[in-house]
């Protein structure tokens, strides 16, 4: 630089500074120039840096996005997987509960402080639940309810996650609002519900510095068991709870390194926006962000706000000194240029001398330039590349007849702004005009050097257009003229050629990431499939219920463990045909069952099969089991194979027979010797009638009365025998409440133990032969008003007929016993909606009601509403057992116009 500067300064010694007026001008513009250029560069620098910090930005936002989306859709995952295995581990007791939430330990969840089982009761359900979940392991639990007149929800069992201490069983979530209503959400919906964000009720006694925010995930959990009818039945929920801060940064701290910042945002139910968690930047030389962005998380249920901020200064390429350093290295050049450039232009004076000396070189050598002019000439026609050859004003100086011929005329335009008109330039596909002032001789004319630009020539002249190559470059000035040179070539058939196998490439790289992705996603599908597999084998062989699936061929496909140990060891899979001699199936009845008529056959053609049958498996006695199967379906509805599930029952079967072995004896040996009682009772009550009447036609006295009092004893001894006789009332009707008591207790145990014979019941007309025998006794009594019944169209039924007949007896009978001393009973006996695959009855009265708060507990055994009203208080509880035992509800309810409601569902008949 300093070599520079010398030169510079001797220079400015020698110039001539009267005729110094041009040098100045070109100087200033060169400087101005200069400085124009360096400005335009260090601000192209900066955008471009800014540019790069945008970029790094989004990856980083996309990436916490993606991370904090797969961790909560890990934990729904797993809370999924949870209620599944605790619905299919019915009865679900301590140590089950503790074997399935332990692989939780290990995934090492972000954030989860514990694993929770809850469950639902009602006031008056708390100590019957508490002593069902200890029996099942919840060692001293205890149910702390907080209010009353509402449903609680208690947890049962907990289980601590990523070593956090265990939080005491028994807490009533309904006195936080919170888990409360996602509780309630999730079990409406069926589906993983997040909660509001708040204070664990656990965390409420830590320090305020130790307390975070926090929010549980929960699901409903349902099983299906047999005696369930097949239905889905609600049996609690499983719940996780989490620390909004720590899962935030357990999640994000490996990803964000302490660069930038991170916030998660929650809208509450009521519209209200918290702040879950957030991840602050750490660093000794940390600046204040300057850059964010905002995104959307999906976690479970609702959607929440991510947001994420950064320095600027603190992302890769974001900032630096370059642009500052070529700004200011530009104009130190600009400067130093311009004043060798006023140097140089002094030296014009010097100049004319030396070209006086040297006019006579330039003459001697015009004539070899002309011979050299005539030779190139030759040459030019000769090539085959067109060449041009313009001005300064874009008139044309030469076009050989190559460069015609691929432009596709037969004389030159001078004027530049018919250049387009004529020659018809485009880009290479040919969608835009390319403007004149952009062409590549046009900018050779403004001394850039431009090599192999494509375009496309397409005018009248040549209607198909042309792909050429153009090169371009000023004119040497030594030729003496200025102006510009261009060099082009047709490649129309090479562009072709090459955009054919652009476009073969294209498709084949295609084709080539779709078959990698394609490939990606089978091996991440068959991993879960073989995971999906082993999970659903572990299940499989947990439970004690035989299980075997078939293909169309009837080859057994699977077999759990249970299965596997009925069937013959074998090392090839086994078909229907082979195994069901070894079992020796048969019906019910005794008769042998065809390998057509096995229930895995059946399926095979379709059909749905319940059926009781007997099994002999190798080494056992014979058994009587409940067999299930059902056909296996595609997607598209083709049949692929049948399954078949049973679980032996024979148990069962046996305690029903001695139910009713003991039920007979009941009736024997209990009515036997109450009826002789009461017939001996009968005979002293008619001797001591005869006693008790008049000794002859006149006999007169004060004790002489007539029917329904001492009957017309005289005497001291007709007073005796009218008093033994009352006794001997109460000791009939004691007799009689006691026959009553020993039948409801006999209907009490078959409704609750007794076989459910399930049989299409036409409930309209039981309820109008049962309205019809309580009408007519009423009549026959006398003592009062005739009961006014209605009877609606009722539906049929799926259900035992002796069971149900007791129901409706019972239901209408309570209804018309029910009523207030001389006013008529009315009763109402109609459908009402009920869900698909269910029936629904409602039995109303205008009786004396259901006293507040006992509208659950009437349905106990030998509860009593009304002492007034003769009874054993057995028959509501009846009423529950038959439609329980039917899968069905059954609720009571105020009439708002007096009395009382009784609505109970039943499984509808199928229809014809």
């Amino acid at each position: 630089m300093n070599g520079v500067w010398n030169v510079v300064r001797r220079r400015l010694r020698q110039v001539p500074w009267a005729q110094a007026a041009p040098a100045v001008l070109a100087a200033a513009l060169v400087a101005v120039v200069g400085l124009v250029l360096s400005g335009l560069s260090g601000a192209v620098l900066q955008r471009a840096q800014q540019r790069t910090a945008d970029q790094g930005m989004d990856r980083r936002a996309a990436l916490v996005n993606g991370a904090v989306t797969a961790e909560a859709g890990r934990y729904v995952d797993a809370l999924r997987m949870m209620a599944a295995a605790m619905g299919a581990s019915e009865p679900l007791t301590r140590a089950r509960f503790v074997r399935l939430t332990r692989p939780l330990q290990q995934m090492r969840l972000a954030g989860a402080s514990s694993i929770v089982f809850l469950v639902a009761a009602g006031d008056e359900d708390v100590p019957r639940v508490q002593e069902e979940w200890r029996e099942r392991g919840a060692a001293g639990l205890n149910l702390a309810a907080e209010g009353t007149g509402r449903e609680h929800i208690f947890s049962i069992f907990n289980e601590p996650l990523n070593g956090n201490r265990r939080q005491e069983a028994g807490i009533d979530a309904t006195q936080a609002a919170e888990p409360s209503q996602a509780l309630t959400e999730a079990r409406r919906s069926g589906q993983v519900t997040v909660s509001d964000t708040y204070y664990l009720l656990g965390d409420r006694d830590l320090p305020a510095e130790h307390r975070q925010l926090s929010f549980v995930l929960t699901v409903p959990i349902h099983t299906e068991t047999p005696a369930d009818g097949g239905r889905r039945r609600f049996v609690g929920w499983v719940l996780m709870a989490l620390h909004g801060q720590d899962f935030i940064g357990e999640t994000l701290q490996r990803i964000t390194q302490g660069t930038f910042d991170v916030r998660l945002r929650a809208r509450h139910s009521g519209g209200a926006v918290m702040t879950v968690a957030t991840l602050t930047a750490t660093g000794a030389r940390r600046s204040p962000p300057d850059m964010s962005r905002t995104g959307e998380v999906r976690v479970a249920q609702r959607t929440w706000q991510l947001e994420v901020a950064a320095a600027g200064a603190s992302l890769p390429g974001a900032s630096g000194a370059l642009p500052a350093t070529v700004a200011t290295t530009g104009t130190v050049v600009s400067l130093l240029l311009a004043a060798l450039v006023f140097v140089l232009a002094g030296s014009r004076a010097r100049a004319r001398a030396q070209v006086v000396a040297a006019t006579a070189e330039l003459r001697a050598a015009e004539a070899g330039a002309r011979r050299q002019s005539g030779l190139l000439a030759a040459v030019l026609d000769s090539v085959g590349d067109g060449v041009g050859v313009i001005d300064e004003k874009g008139r044309f100086l030469l076009h050989n007849p190559a460069a015609r011929q691929i432009l596709g005329i037969d004389h030159d335009l001078d004027d530049i702004e018919e250049w387009q008109r004529r020659y018809g330039v485009f880009t290479p596909d040919g969608s835009a005009p390319i403007p004149t002032g952009e062409l590549p001789v046009m900018r050779a004319l403004t001394g850039q050097k431009v090599e192999r630009v494509s375009m496309m020539i397409r005018h009248p002249g040549r209607p198909e257009g042309a792909i050429i190559s153009v090169s371009a470059q000023p004119l040497d000035p030594a030729a003496g003229q200025t102006g510009a040179v261009a060099v082009f070539h047709d490649i129309t058939d090479r562009t072709r050629a090459d955009e054919r196998l652009a476009a073969a490439s294209a498709a084949l790289q295609e084709e080539l990431v779709r078959r990698t992705a394609s490939e990606a996603e089978l091996r991440v599908a068959r991993d879960e499939l073989a995971v999906q597999k082993a999970y659903l084998t572990q299940v499989l062989d947990a439970i004690d219920v035989n299980v075997i699936t078939c293909d169309l061929d009837g080859v057994i496909v699977h077999a759990n463990r249970v299965a596997r140990s009925a069937l013959p060891p074998a090392d090839r899979p086994l078909t229907i045909a082979e195994t069901t001699p070894v079992v020796h199936m048969t019906y019910s009845d005794g008769s042998a069952m065809t390998i057509e008529q096995t229930p895995l056959m059946r399926a095979l053609r379709g059909e749905v099969v319940d059926l009781e049958m007997t099994v002999t498996p190798p080494g056992c006695g014979r058994q009587i089991v409940m067999m299930h199967a059902r056909p296996l379906r595609h997607t598209d509805g083709n049949l692929i194979g049948a399954v078949a599930s049973s679980y032996n029952i024979t148990a069962l079967r046996e305690r029903e027979a001695e139910l009713q072995a003991f039920a007979g004896v009941v009736a024997h040996d209990l009515k036997r010797p109450l009826s002789a009682v009461r017939g001996f009772a009968e005979l002293v009550y008619d001797d001591l009638a005869e006693e008790a009447e008049p000794a002859g036609p006149g006999a007169t006295g004060p004790d002489a009365t007539g029917p329904g009092g001492p009957r017309g004893a005289t005497g001291r001894g007709g007073g005796r025998a009218a008093l033994r006789m009352r006794h001997l009332d109460r000791v009939l009707s004691a007799t009689a409440r006691m026959s009553r008591l020993i039948d409801d207790l006999l209907l009490y145990a078959a409704a609750r133990d007794a076989a459910v014979n399930p049989q299409t019941v036409d409930l309209d007309a039981m309820a109008r032969e049962v309205v019809a025998e309580h009408v007519a006794a009423a009549g026959a009594d006398r003592a009062g008003p005739a009961p006014q019944v209605y009877v609606g169209t009722l539906p049929h039924v799926l259900a035992d007929p002796p069971l149900v007949r007791q129901l409706v007896d019972n239901l209408i009978g309570n209804a018309i016993k029910y009523t207030p001393p001389g006013q008529a009973p009315r009763v109402d006996v109609t459908p009402h909606p009920a869900p698909e695959g269910w029936a629904c009855v409602e039995v109303a009265d205008r009786g004396i009601g259901i006293p507040p708060g006992q509208h659950q507990a009437i349905f106990a055994g030998f509860h009593r509403v009304a002492t007034a009203y003769s009874g054993t208080g057995l028959g509501l509880a009846i009423c529950r057992r038959v439609v329980e035992r039917h899968g069905g509800t059954i609720v009571a309810e105020d009439n708002p116009g007096g009395g009382a409601r009784f609505r109970f569902t039943l499984p509808a008949a199928p229809q014809p």
